[in-house]
């Protein structure tokens, strides 16, 4: 399977245990454009850590950021990241990010990646 810059961003970051210093810039075998955008989106999650743990935990009605999964957390910073990039219709962000939460969690963890995506870029918009 033909992997891309989402896919490479969540092992990066879920392989750093979530600590943005450890995360590695990739340097793999993605396409130009793949490499550049998988650098980008870790870069700017780096910057924004404050912010986005805050739109986590302002969204996670009823769930500490704490008791959040790992790979929950780990499409929730991601995705949340890639919408303050604004490179990448919205749908389309929450969509890849929720379909990548499917495949490595449960559909409940799907349906509340969704859920915080979607109301994260609401307020973005």
């Amino acid at each position: 399977m033909i992997k891309d810059f989402r896919a490479i961003s969540f092992e990066s970051i879920f392989n750093s245990d979530i600590n943005f210093e450890n995360t590695e810039i990739v340097k793999n075998k993605l396409e130009e454009n793949q490499l550049l955008r998988c650098n980008q989106l870790l870069e700017n999650t780096k910057l924004n850590n404050e912010r986005i743990v805050n739109s986590i935990e302002t969204y996670s009605n009823n769930w500490s950021y704490a008791r959040i999964g790992k790979v929950e957390k780990c499409t929730l910073i991601l995705g949340i990241s890639e919408l303050i990039m604004n490179l990448t219709p919205k749908k389309v962000v929450i969509s890849e990010w929720v379909k990548l939460t499917d495949k490595h969690s449960s559909q409940s963890g799907a349906k509340f990646v969704n859920g915080i995506l979607n109301s994260v870029s609401d307020e973005i918009e």
